[in-house]
This record gives C-alpha cells, structure tokens and sequence, in this order.
C-alpha cells in the first residue's frame, strides 16, 4: 500500500482518503496536502486497488478496506489523527472512528458519503449502479482508445484534477497514464459492488462524542438531493464543536474551494487542539 506523507516535522496528523475509482490519490491530493502540509503531517493512502498500491483480489467489505487502511497508519506509526475522507471514503472513514475512537482525533470531510444517502435516491437509478455503468463505459472508452485521443500534446486534458495547481510535467504524464490504463481495477469493481452492504453496516453508526466532526458538504448535492445536509448533521453526536459547512461547489470541493477549506481546517484544528 502506497502512501506520501508531506509536513513530517509538523505534529498533528491528518489522511487523506479518496473517493471512489480515484485513479492517482496522491496526485489528486497533491495541492490540498502541499497546503495544509504548513501546519500537519499530512499523509494521502493509496487504498490497495488504487493508485500504485497492489491489487490483491480480495473482498472489498467495508471491515477489510478499514483493517488495512488502519493497518497502513500504524506502520506510519500514527496514533493519534485526523480522518479527512472525500466520498465514500466517508462511510470508512465513520466505522473507522467507532473501531478506534481512541485514535481518531477528529473526522473532516469533503462531501462525504452518509449512512442513509440511498434511501432517496435522487435519480430512478441507484448512485451504486450508476457508478457501476459509468465504470464499465469509462474501461470500454479507455480498451478502444478514445480517451487517448484527448491528450495529445496536453496531458491535463486527460485527467480530472485541481486545474489551478501547477503539476509538472512529469506529475501530468504519471496521472494521464494511471487514470488510462489503471482506473476501475478489479479491486475498485468489487468494491462498489459491496456499497449497498457497507453503507447498511454503518446504517445506525454516529461518530462516538469524543470524535469532534467538521463537515464541507456540497451547494450542489444539497441541492439535488434535499436531506444532504440533515444526513450529515445525523451522524454528530458532539455538537459544541462540530461543525456542518455547505459551500457552493460540486462533489470535488477540494478543486473548487481548497482554500477555504485549508483556512477552515487551520481553524478548527487549532481550536479542538486547545480544547483537549
């Protein structure tokens, strides 16, 4: 399992996870971590499957994605951390934090996927089988070299990516390649195929009080579907200092809105770490 850890000589850590099918976390992290990577030890997991990190073949079940997330920290040798999960990574993120919430200091997420998110599906189409289709239409376009075609001679036409941050060439060419050529492994497939089952897992789950929650939700999701936001103030259990922050913007805030999103960070942890 691959992991890029940035801010060694800062303290307070923070994960970085992914969202679903990310074809490089690392890169895709890159500038949210170079700036919060001033005031944390920032590290971004590669989940096995992902990225560089191995493909192992196994059941993708949300107690095996966890045990070897957390397994990858303790090698790290991080005990005490901030989860700051984009996505479905969120769903992790929330079992994660009632299996070990003497290590998790906080949860921070970027539109983090929510128990409960399916029971009114905007769509007449479930978001697991959506993203089952657009997988299997995004491997058919990559076989046949279509989305080769789009860049040529400019690489960051081939990726999804912050746009503002400066990648290099190099940077470009390893992103274009892995989302080609590596994206929707067979481990990512099996674990969209257990979604439905990990988000019943954490049906009922809230964070334990003593996990102090910051959550960046979407302009854009709340208005798509009307119980975004109620869904994550739902799973709070401390209220004094957690905080529900909805910000104008699609699902990938940390491209659209990183900045307001560092100086938020910077605040709150500064504030939960005085108050501990």
């Amino acid at each position: 399992m691959v992991a890029d850890v940035k801010g060694e000589e800062n303290e307070t850590t923070i994960i970085l996870l992914p969202g679903w099918g990310s074809p490089s976390p690392i890169l895709e992290f890159l500038p949210l971590a170079e700036e919060l990577s001033e005031d944390f030890r920032v590290i971004a997991i590669e989940p096995f499957g992902y990225g560089l990190s191995d493909r192992v073949g196994t059941e993708r079940e949300i107690g095996v994605v966890v045990e070897g997330l957390h397994e990858c920290t303790q090698k790290l040798g991080c005990d005490q951390y901030y989860l700051m999960p984009h996505s479905l990574s969120g769903l992790y993120s929330l079992y994660w934090a009632n299996a070990y919430p003497q290590e998790v200091k906080g949860f921070i997420g970027i539109d983090p996927s929510v128990p409960k998110q399916s029971d009114e599906e905007p769509l007449l189409i479930s978001m697991a089988a959506l993203n089952k289709l657009s997988a299997y239409f995004q491997k058919a376009v990559n076989i046949l070299g279509i989305t080769r075609l789009r860049p040529i001679g400019h690489s960051e036409n081939g990726i999804y990516a912050d746009a503002a941050y400066p990648y290099s060439d190099r940077e470009l060419e390893v992103f274009r390649i892995l989302t080609m050529d590596f994206a929707y492994s067979k481990d990512i497939m099996n674990e969209i195929k257990h979604m439905e089952s990990s988000l019943e897992s954490v049906r009922d789950m809230k964070f334990p009080e003593i996990v102090l929650v910051l959550q960046f939700i979407s302009g854009d999701n709340c208005e798509l579907l009307d119980t975004w936001e109620l869904l994550h103030r739902e799973v709070i259990t401390e209220t004094d200092m957690s905080e529900v922050l909805r910000l104008d913007g699609g699902h990938y805030l940390h491209f659209e809105r990183k900045w307001e999103i560092v100086e938020k960070v910077r605040e709150w942890v500064r504030s939960v770490e005085e108050s501990l």
